[in-house]
């Protein structure tokens, strides 16, 4: 199980260090987006995993896939490169309960690829409806203090022991390294993180400057399923350069 957990990570952290701006593409001639069911709540944008039902047919009518016939939603982060360039833009500034028709122009499918039973040059034909819009919370110092406050939630320092020891931790601080000296996944983080936490708990996320904590809370939220993720969105270093206090490390 643990393998498997850590697979998961790793797959997502290794996409999450794509260039998405290069990934999404422009609208071409021939795409159009028909909302028939309204949404409400927050839009959806670039960076936000969303989850979808879909169906899509040919312009004969065919069926080639749906994800209301397997009954699983489809997870994907919007503008990451992951889908068709027809869907990224096609779901952008959909809302929860939200349903479009997007008509996509092979231009912005599969082009001249044949994939599966889609012929090449296909202009494709979607249902899509927005179930929901999966995402980490970003604080700063003034969010976490309050949190911290607040109480019920736990602030775990993801950084190295080096680093630990060089700047001090939040008093109260869990430390469970997630990222080796080289950037890889600490082969031990899985095993200790998941033995403490579960999916329900509240978790703030730190490391020194936000960046490794933002990829570790993306991987949360999708692949694990988890709900309660906060991101110190400028880390340690700020909340020193700030004047807040910290502690050194036991052990």
């Amino acid at each position: 199980m643990l393998k498997v957990i850590r697979v998961l990570f790793l797959s997502f952290l290794l996409a999450g260090c794509s260039d998405s701006g290069n990934a999404v593409g422009g609208i071409e001639e021939g795409f159009e987006v028909t909302t028939f069911v309204q949404g409400s709540g927050k839009a959806a944008v670039f960076g936000d995993i969303v989850s979808v039902h879909y169906t899509g047919t040919l312009t004969d009518g065919t069926k080639f896939d749906s994800s209301r016939d397997r009954d699983k939603p489809f997870t994907f982060t919007l503008g990451a490169g992951q889908v068709i360039s027809g869907w990224e833009h096609g779901v952008k500034g959909m809302k929860r309960g939200e349903q479009r028709k997007l008509v996509v122009p092979p231009s912005m499918g599969y082009g001249s690829r044949t994939v599966s039973v889609i012929p090449a040059n296909s202009t494709l034909l979607f249902d899509v409806e927005l179930l929901d819009i999966l995402s980490y919370t970003n604080i700063d110092n003034d969010e976490l203090n309050a949190l911290l406050k607040e109480g019920g939630v736990t602030l775990v320092d993801i950084r190295r022991p080096e680093e630990w020891k060089q700047t001090g931790i939040i008093e109260g601080s869990e430390m469970i390294t997630a990222f080796t000296k080289r950037g890889g996944l600490d082969p031990q983080f899985g095993k200790k993180f998941l033995q403490r936490f579960t999916a329900e708990d509240r978790v703030v996320l730190i490391c020194r400057t936000g960046n490794r904590t933002a990829r570790l809370s993306q991987a949360l939220i999708k692949e694990m399923g988890w709900k309660n993720v906060y991101n110190v969105e400028k880390g340690i270093t700020d909340w020193i350069k700030r004047g807040n206090p910290v502690v050194q490390p036991v052990g």
